[in-house]
């Protein structure tokens, strides 16, 4: 089950809302949501994203991406 803190699930939502919304369910969802590889993969695919286009100032991380870095880690420990 994903546990994130509040500003993390916002933060999620943020990236989902602009590149994957069909996952919207899995941070709306109050049932225990099971992340596996496929559905941690694909949150961390909208994650990346959002980071490849915001988080970076002259090839390194700014603090925006430092966020989207750490956010990416926490739920990959959900399913690595």
């Amino acid at each position: 089950m994903l546990r994130l803190t509040e500003n993390s699930v916002q933060l999620l939502r943020k990236c989902l809302e602009n590149y994957n919304k069909k996952l919207l369910w899995v941070i709306d969802s109050k049932d225990m949501v099971e992340i596996d590889l496929n559905l941690g993969n694909a949150l961390r695919d909208a994650i990346s994203n959002e980071l490849v286009k915001y988080g970076f100032e002259k090839d390194e991380p700014n603090s925006y991406g430092i966020q989207l870095e750490n956010l990416i880690d926490e739920i990959g420990r959900y399913f690595l």
